[in-house]
């Protein structure tokens, strides 16, 4: 089994639900207060998650345009006044060795996200990968990361883990949904059968309801996955033979037929994920995160 060494982070959209703000700075180098209480932009969050992972190698997915300012921030370079306070140094030191480590593959236009991790096939290059979304934050309800629980059921299961959550039937409409068969190793431990993206409650109930989640739940994507090898071989296949869904490549396209082909766990994380890619879920994920820091205080009335 090889070992999960390189992540990929797609972040190649337009920003569009946050515009105009991301006329001027790219979605992903919006700042968020940490949990440590230092302003940090949404990509540092989501590499510095992969990173506890075991990850060496970090892929972003990008257009042309952002590349060029997220390189320039991971850059290292900063004024002597703030080389002179050690604990901006510090931070300094880590944006320079997360830049060490990155990567960047070219997605020229949106062509589904499925075509965005496709274009990360020559960084991958035949090896097992961890994929995290661009705008999905995530506090772990324990001292191991989400993706470090992740990375564990690999080790221990040695085939490819998707990350689940529980969402309501309100939210079908907007979440990937699965079905999967209760594994006997651990409750939050599934053999999945099946992927539904966006279903509609009726096919939800009749066909992704899982035993032991609670009536009108189901087990949904939480936005880490953690793919072998084979999640490429079916990407060039669809992109060459153009199979599509809503006129793109899904990624959810192809890890149904990694499903097929070879199978795929799915694990429940002991967590929250938190969305930036519109204004009330921002919203939402600066007070989570906030909240976590030294200044929560200012949040609590």
């Amino acid at each position: 089994m090889q070992r999960i060494q390189k992540a990929v982070i797609p972040i190649a959209g337009y920003g569009t639900r946050l515009f105009p703000s991301t006329k001027a700075v790219p979605k992903a180098l919006f700042p968020i207060i940490a949990q440590d209480g230092f302003a940090k932009p949404v990509i540092q969050l989501i590499i510095e998650e992969a990173l506890t992972a075991g990850v060496e190698e970090v892929c972003l997915v990008a257009q042309p345009q952002q590349v060029e300012p997220i390189a320039d921030y991971f850059s290292g370079t900063v004024a002597d006044a703030i080389r002179a306070k050690s604990e901006l140094a510090a931070q300094a030191d880590r944006l320079e060795e997360i830049g060490e480590r990155l990567h960047f593959a070219i997605q020229a236009e949106p062509q589904g996200f499925g075509h965005a991790i496709y274009c990360a096939r020559d960084f991958a290059a035949g090896e097992p990968v961890i994929i995290l979304l661009g705008d999905h934050l995530y506090i772990s309800e324990s001292d191991v990361s989400c993706a470090k629980q992740l990375t564990a059921v690999y080790e221990r299961v040695g085939q490819s883990v998707t990350s689940l959550d529980l969402c309501p039937e309100s939210e079908l409409s907007v979440n990937g949904i699965v079905h999967g068969n209760p594994s006997v190793e651990s409750s939050r431990l599934y053999t999945l059968t099946q992927i539904s993206e966006k279903p509609t409650v009726e096919f939800a109930q009749e066909h992704l309801r899982v035993e032991g989640i609670p009536e009108q739940e189901y087990l949904c994507n939480f936005g880490i996955d953690l793919l072998t090898p084979l999640l490429f071989d079916i990407l060039d296949y669809n992109y060459r033979h153009q199979v599509l869904t809503h006129g793109e490549i899904q990624l959810r396209d192809a890890m149904t037929e990694m499903i097929r082909q070879e199978g795929m766990y799915g694990y429940r994380v002991a967590g929250g994920r938190y969305d930036t890619g519109n204004p009330q879920e921002l919203l939402r994920t600066v007070n989570a995160f906030g909240l976590q820091s030294p200044y929560r205080e200012v949040l609590v009335l």
